[in-house]
């Protein structure tokens, strides 16, 4: 009985098996770096739009209901979060916010909670600095004006 030549060679040699596999270790140890530095520059990306729509939400809520409204930190630091902070005898709620992965978040100007008056005004601008735990990294200084006014602009961590 004569084998048809088809159905003679099935699967992978262990030989191919092995050059697929180290193929395979050294694209993954070439992805794994990069794909950290793009997710640390996401997050610091995703903070800093935090942070800079959480100003703009605090002045826009101020001017609509005609109330003050403060932009504090949630703990001791502006890393642990920030949140949005109505007056009394508004219906809106709270809003809160954090940092993503090992970003921190300083207030370098400006002494703790923006108090954005109904006029849309403050009585002091502050400037943050947005880093991670990268050095010579790029990341971002946000700094408010009078007016409610933000800059967003790149600076290199320490």
């Amino acid at each position: 009985m004569v084998a048809d030549a088809r159905f003679k060679n099935k699967g992978f040699t262990l030989i191919e098996l092995m050059i697929g596999i180290a193929v395979a270790g050294v694209l993954l140890a070439l992805a794994v770096p990069s794909f950290q530095n793009l997710t640390a520059n996401n997050a610091l990306r995703s903070s800093s739009a935090d942070l800079i729509t959480a100003i703009n939400t605090a002045r826009a809520q101020a001017v609509n209901l005609r109330v003050d409204v403060v932009l504090e930190e949630t703990g001791s630091s502006w890393t642990d979060g920030w949140r949005v902070k109505y007056g009394a005898g508004t219906t809106e709620t709270d809003q809160t916010f954090s940092p993503s992965g090992g970003v921190t978040v300083t207030q370098t100007s400006g002494s703790g909670a923006l108090t954005f008056t109904p006029s849309g005004m403050m009585s002091a601008g502050a400037t943050f600095e947005i880093c991670d735990d990268r050095t010579n990294e790029t990341g971002r200084q946000i700094k408010v004006g009078l007016f409610g006014t933000v800059e967003n602009t790149a600076i290199t961590c320490s």
